[in-house]
């Protein structure tokens, strides 16, 4: 199946199709497919493009992401090619002063990602995370100056210990097999914590932990309290049919920033969130289902 993807495009598609006129950053190819994903954006998605906000790179391919799936619909394989997104704009000051909020994919340098996200607080910006993959999550888990700058962060278990330990080859398919189905989450715990240790030191912060057939586990830490964080688990429902798990994440995530701009708790906002995300999982023909009203 050939569908538009990557993880910003495809939760700016979310906040689009949920009435919230995102405007995504990114750059693109001088070819068909570029052109064709920027009309979808614009023209079926509701989300704002312009040439000061996506590039159109000559001579350079739009970015390509080939997943193979498993017989239960989960990511097997991966390959891409993502060169392009070293030619992604910086946004301006006056961006970011007049966002609600900012949220970055791990698909840019972390150079690139600690420049913005700073530049974002320092206006009052909030920062979200998709850690996208866990190489890219071990390196955002390596740099404790771009972390301190973010405030809500969106990991899967793999990606959450990438992160916490900032090394992506020190846990099996097994043990994030057995840390998701421990039924007290130890392990995740610990890692969320020591993640939230290095997320808005002085502030708030809080993680939204998918857990594939075991739900999400969110996370927080208040600045004002003296305890640990604060967990609770959301259950997935049972008997689900997973079509395809590509943009499951990536709907949970915009669905839940929709709730948040629109004046939902965290907590009503990931149940919000889930909703959506089981349509996508249901959804054989793309990475995001089109009925998320």
């Amino acid at each position: 199946v050939d569908c538009d993807g990557g993880v910003g495009r495809n939760v700016a598609e979310v906040l689009g199709r949920l009435g919230a006129e995102p405007i995504l950053y990114s750059a693109v190819g001088n070819d068909a497919r570029g052109e064709e994903i920027i009309s979808r954006l614009q023209n079926e998605y509701g989300v704002i493009c312009s040439e000061e906000t996506i590039r159109i790179i000559a001579g350079a391919n739009t970015a390509t992401y080939l997943a193979v799936l498993n017989s239960s619909g989960d990511l097997h394989v991966a390959v891409a090619d993502m060169d392009i997104f070293h030619y992604i704009p910086t946004p301006s000051m006056e961006s970011l002063r007049h966002a609600d909020i900012i949220l970055m994919d791990a698909n840019p340098n972390v150079e690139y990602l600690e420049k913005v996200a700073s530049s974002a607080v320092e206006v009052g910006t909030k920062v979200f995370l998709e850690p996208t993959s866990v190489p890219k999550a071990t390196i955002c888990g390596k740099n404790d100056d771009f972390l301190s700058y973010v405030t809500y962060a969106f990991p899967n278990v793999d990606e959450l210990l990438a992160m916490a330990d900032g090394c992506a080859d020190t846990d099996t398919p097994n043990d994030i097999n057995e840390a998701s189905h421990d039924e007290s989450f130890v392990t995740i715990k610990y890692a969320a914590c020591k993640l939230l240790e290095k997320m808005r030191p002085n502030d708030d912060a809080f993680l939204i932990i998918t857990m594939g057939d075991q739900g999400v586990l969110f996370a927080s830490r208040k600045s004002s309290s003296q305890e640990e964080p604060e967990f609770k688990h959301f259950l997935a429902p049972e008997g689900v049919e997973v079509q395809n798990c590509t943009g499951a994440g990536d709907t949970l995530c915009g669905a839940f920033i929709k709730a948040l701009l629109d004046g939902q708790d965290e907590e009503t906002a990931i149940s919000i969130g889930m909703a959506a995300a089981l349509k996508s999982l249901k959804c054989a023909e793309r990475t995001v289902a089109l009925n998320l009203l």
